[in-house]
C-alpha cells in the first residue's frame, strides 16, 4: 500500500512539473535565458587569468574554467596591485586572482558556471563578479568533506555590491 501512494505521489509531482515547465517554455519567458546559458556553457571563452607564481589554487581554478569551455592565458606575475586597481577591486574584494573575460573583471573563486551565467546576460551597471578570500569549498579550493558558505558578488559601477549567486 505504501509503495502505491509513494508511486502515486510521484507520478502527480512528475506531471505536476512537467506541465509547469511546458508552460514557461510555450510562454517564452524562461527560453531566452535556458538557450543562451546553454550556449555560453558550449562555447570556447578566453580568458585572462593573472595570479602570483606560487598559488596552487589559482591553478587549479584554471583547471575548473578549462574543464568549462574557458581558454585560458595564465600571466604569472608577483605584483597583482595595479590589474586589482585597474578594475576596482579593493582590498574587501580582493583574492587571489583576478580574471578578465570580454572586458569584465571576475575575481577569486568564482564558479565558472556563474561566469558564464553573467556573460550571457551581464546587467548594465555591473563590471563583474567577485567571491572575496578564499573560501572552502568554491572551485580551486576543494577540501574533502569541508566546504562553508560563500557569495557571488555583483561589482557595480558606483562601487556597490550585491548577491548574485550564493552556495
Amino acid at each position: 500500500m505504501k509503495r502505491l501512494i509513494f508511486i502515486g505521489v510521484a507520478a502527480v509531482s512528475l506531471g505536476f512539473g512537467g506541465w509547469y515547465w511546458w508552460g514557461l517554455t510555450r510562454s517564452g519567458s524562461m527560453t531566452a535565458d535556458v538557450n543562451t546559458v546553454k550556449t555560453t556553457a558550449t562555447q570556447l571563452v578566453a580568458a585572462e587569468v593573472f595570479r602570483t607564481p606560487t598559488c596552487g589554487c589559482c591553478g587549479l581554478w584554471i583547471d575548473h574554467a578549462e574543464a568549462h569551455n574557458f581558454t585560458v592565458v595564465d600571466h604569472q606575475q608577483e605584483d597583482l596591485t595595479p590589474i586589482k586597481e585597474q578594475y576596482g577591486i579593493t582590498p574587501e574584494l580582493a583574492s587571489c586572482h583576478t580574471t578578465i573575460v570580454d572586458g569584465y573583471v571576475f575575481e577569486g573563486h568564482i564558479p565558472a558556471t556563474e561566469v558564464q551565467r553573467f556573460l550571457a546576460n551581464p546587467p548594465k551597471d555591473v563590471i563583474g563578479l567577485t567571491v572575496p578570500g578564499m573560501p572552502i569549498g568554491s572551485p580551486g579550493m576543494e577540501m574533502a568533506n569541508k566546504s562553508q558558505p560563500y557569495a557571488v558578488l555583483a561589482l557595480h559601477r558606483n562601487g556597490s555590491t550585491s548577491v548574485f549567486a550564493e552556495y
